[in-house]
């Protein structure tokens, strides 16, 4: 999986379909073997991560307009090549030029 320089987003109503998309991303960008390896580095929210040290942050849960801070937080950190993948229930058009988006349609086989 070849990452650009963005925040890698899972978009789905589901919380559950959220965090399955999330946990194949990290097993194809090679953080993770398993699904099971997957679920343990994943957090409920960005909110869970010292952002000011992470090498990654995996959420399940996050909504792009309710903390600008964070958002500008989690954007200059996936331009700086940090993996930044988080679950929504709906991308917002301001914020689809910075967002590479992934549906639940992408994954089935």
């Amino acid at each position: 999986m070849k990452k650009d320089n963005k925040i890698i987003v899972a978009i789905s109503a589901d919380e559950r379909a959220r965090e399955a998309m999330i946990k194949r991303i990290i097993i194809d960008m090679g953080f993770a073997q398993t699904v099971t390896d997957a679920g343990k580095i994943i957090r409920g929210t960005p909110h869970d991560y010292d952002l000011q040290n992470s090498y990654f942050v995996f959420a399940t849960s996050y909504n792009l307009r309710e903390s600008p801070a964070t958002t500008h937080r989690l954007t200059s950190m996936a331009t700086a090549g940090i993996a930044i993948v988080i679950g929504v229930k709906k991308l917002y058009p301001e914020y689809e030029w910075l967002c590479q988006p992934y549906y639940p349609s992408d994954f089935t086989r």
